[in-house]
């Protein structure tokens, strides 16, 4: 009997290793709680130079940000030109205040 299970915990345990072997790698994003992926979708951590809010809605890389809705979608950037800030600023405020609204889509329809 005692062998009988012997087999069996050690079948499992090389069924799970394999399992785990050939699994792909899991993507280090979505993040926050809305899961977004920003500018690095489909990266793992070590790939992707930017880096994310805590709540993962806005996206920095050097003197630049990436900011995306609560949906995923790209609503504004900042850091090419110093109006950047008048404009986006304002309207990720409201981004963050509002419920998951697809307001990037509203602002870049088509993309």
């Amino acid at each position: 009997m005692k062998s009988a299970m012997k087999r069996a915990f050690v079948g499992t345990a090389a069924a799970s290793l394999l399992t785990l072997a050939l699994a792909p790698a899991a993507s280090a994003y979505p993040v926050g709680p809305w899961g977004v992926e920003g500018p690095c979708k489909g990266l793992q951590p070590n790939e992707c130079p930017w880096s994310h809010s805590d709540d993962g809605l806005t996206w920095s890389y050097k003197g630049h940000s990436a900011n995306y809705d609560k949906q995923g979608n790209f609503v504004c950037g900042t850091g090419d030109t110093p109006l950047d800030n008048l404009y986006c600023d304002p309207i990720m405020l409201a981004v963050r205040a509002l419920p998951a609204l697809p307001i990037g889509k509203w602002l870049h329809p088509g993309s």
